[in-house]
């Protein structure tokens, strides 16, 4: 097809399936009885009964024919009566009240659903999927005659309703009718902390500028010194400090450094993030961010201290993921209006427009940045017989290449990076980084960049 009408089908597509006519026509096909199978069986064995079995009195295809049609009778005959049942069940299951299903990503969890197995009923199953919220693994678990629901969710949020598409079939899928469930539950599901326990100190330093900040103290001496520079004028070096050690040194202005009572903490939504939202999770939940602290993201950019409040707004920051960290210059306005802060950011492990967003802001003040990640994968191209005798299946992990290009950018605005590993609770350093590297991507050279 032309690629000038893919957009169009684009937005079409959603339009057409929120139309009346197109939610009748699919719940006809839910309950029609027959599948395009049974359908095709039962027409070929009339026909066939017509032109070969009565025209020519072929007693094979006599038997045949009947035996077709008996077979696809039968099937809807049992399946009917089983899906009466199952929709009774269904509709007393709405009646119930429920508490707050909590979850995980990537942890499958008994979600407290269960249907009969059907197992007393011949040419009879049953199964289940999620219409709503999106599902990654959903395992039904035969125990005492009923099929006890296990689920694990794709992403964190939120949800209100779960709404369930439930489907008894015969074995030869000639027969099937679908049925619709909802529950009106609460469902909230979290980051998978994994291997994660504990995290490094997460306080630190506010930087100020060439005045200490008013509501700060004045700690630390007012004379720094650096190496010399090509371009440093001449008059700011340091001969005493030459003639001692034969080292071009040059005063500097020191930074003002307000010691930090408060924490200030930002996550910047992206894709690949979930490991940084259980960073995230851990120092919200185990209190990591000090006595003082505010956690905010780009739909919140006012910040909250309250616990509830600050997971909420961690689950509800999936719908922010195309913003980026805009939102951080002003929560960092915010923050400032009750002094200094040490600034934390929870950050993605792909690159975007976030880096620019952190990059800008380091040049003002400091900062941290934490990027949690499952593993590293290896992205490059294979030759395409690996594909026979590797299968292709979806692996968890943060791109070795998008990571490398995260690193670079913080590193050359020297912004401290604490990068953690989900599965292994471990902070990788350089050593831990080239280990890491090594065993997933043995051609590839370190990462840049700095690390806390």
């Amino acid at each position: 097809m032309p690629a000038p009408w893919r957009p169009l089908l684009s937005e079409l597509r959603p339009k057409l399936r929120s139309s009346r006519v197109v939610r009748w026509l699919a719940i006809a096909r839910d309950l029609f009885p027959l599948t395009p199978l049974g359908v095709a069986l039962g027409v070929g064995a009339y026909f066939a009964l017509r032109a070969f079995a009565y025209a020519e009195l072929d007693l094979v295809w006599l038997v045949t024919g009947y035996a077709a049609i008996g077979l696809c009778l039968l099937s809807v005959l049992c399946v009917l009566p089983a899906a009466l049942y199952v929709w009774l069940r269904l509709r007393a299951r709405r009646s119930l009240t429920h508490d707050t299903l909590r979850l995980e990503t990537g942890r499958i969890l008994p979600s407290g659903f269960s249907l009969p197995s059907l197992r007393f009923m011949p040419f009879v199953q049953v199964r289940w999927e999620f219409v709503t919220p999106e599902v990654e693994t959903l395992e039904p678990r035969a125990q005492g005659g009923e099929l006890h629901e296990h689920v694990a969710l794709r992403d964190r949020g939120r949800h209100t309703e779960i709404v369930r598409r439930v489907l008894v079939q015969d074995p030869f899928g000639l027969a099937r009718v679908a049925l619709r469930g909802s529950d009106a539950r609460e469902v909230v599901v979290l980051p998978q902390l994994g291997g994660l326990s504990q995290l490094p100190s997460l306080s630190a330093p506010a930087g100020g500028s060439d005045l200490p900040h008013p509501m700060g103290l004045e700690d630390g001496d007012r004379l720094e010194l650096s190496r010399y520079t090509p371009g440093d004028p001449a008059r700011f070096i340091h001969w005493k400090a030459f003639a001692r050690t034969r080292k071009l040194l040059v005063r500097r202005p020191e930074r003002a450094i307000a010691i930090a009572r408060r924490c200030a903490a930002f996550y910047v939504a992206g894709p690949n993030d979930d490991a940084s939202a259980a960073v995230a999770r851990l120092a919200i939940e185990r209190k990591l961010l000090g006595q003082e602290w505010v956690f905010g993201t780009d739909l919140a950019v006012s910040g909250t201290s309250r616990i509830d409040e600050a997971l909420t707004q961690l689950l509800a920051s999936v719908n922010a993921r195309d913003k980026q960290g805009g939102g951080l210059p002003g929560f960092l306005a915010q923050a400032d209006k009750r002094g200094p802060a040490s600034v934390i950011v929870f950050g993605p492990a792909e690159p975007g427009a976030w880096l620019a967003a952190v990059t800008r802001v380091s040049g003002r003040r400091q900062l941290r940045v934490v990027i949690g990640v499952d593993g590293v994968l290896d992205t490059r191209p294979r030759p395409r017989w690996h594909s026979l005798f590797r299968s292709e299946e979806q692996q968890l992990g943060a791109r070795a290449a998008a990571l490398d290009e995260v690193m670079l950018t913080l590193g050359r605005a020297r912004v401290p990076i604490t990068l953690l590993d989900r599965s292994t609770g471990r902070v990788l350093g350089e050593l831990g980084r080239r280990a890491l590297f090594r065993r997933e991507t043995p051609s590839r050279q370190p990462l840049q960049g700095s690390a806390a």
